[in-house]
């Protein structure tokens, strides 16, 4: 019987034994794809905070850009220079100082109504200012006042530009009607 015994442990100390190994391979198997993975998961999350970086630099950025003096004063010479529009830098200034480039971007749009006339009458003009594929639009919606009709004949021009590096780029006239 003593034998009997004896022969029993050693077989269920074998088994044990080949049980411990066959687990600590599974789990050795189970590990390696883990590492692999964590690897790659961690170069993926550094590249994630490098991208998120630099959307927020540039959000930053856009965000703190908006039309200011220089940029306003920029775009009126190109249009006078380019164009010899029939308004004032003081009603470019009213329509679009402390707009923020960001807000154009993600999509609002910017209206201002005003007279251009230096006289009171019914004629009201508008300045739209927006933003689309990569350019910026300047709508300008004109009514002149016509004494001897007594009404107001109207003209529409559309501009388009580009702002890099705080400077007016590119200016465009898209369309013009009236």
């Amino acid at each position: 019987m003593k034998r009997h015994l004896q022969i029993t442990i050693i077989i269920l100390t074998l088994i044990v034994s080949c049980k411990q190994k066959e687990v600590k391979n599974v789990e050795s198997s189970q590990q390696r794809p883990t590492t692999e993975l964590n690897a790659k998961t961690e170069q993926s999350v550094q590249e994630n905070e490098k991208t998120k970086k630099e959307i927020t630099e540039n959000n930053f950025e856009s965000n703190s850009l908006e039309f200011d003096k220089n940029l306003i004063e920029q775009l009126h010479k190109n249009l006078k220079s380019n164009f010899e529009i029939d308004f004032e830098l003081n009603h470019l200034n009213n329509a679009l100082n402390g707009i923020k480039l960001s807000e154009l971007k993600s999509g609002k749009v910017f209206e201002k109504e005003m007279l251009f006339e230096d006289f009171e009458c019914e004629c009201l003009d508008k300045i739209t200012i927006s933003h689309s594929e990569n350019r910026y639009l300047l709508d300008i919606y004109e009514e002149f006042y016509e004494e001897e009709l007594d009404w107001c004949p109207e003209s529409s021009y559309r501009y388009s530009f580009k702002i890099a590096d705080n400077k007016i780029s590119d200016l465009k006239l898209d369309f013009m009607a009236g």
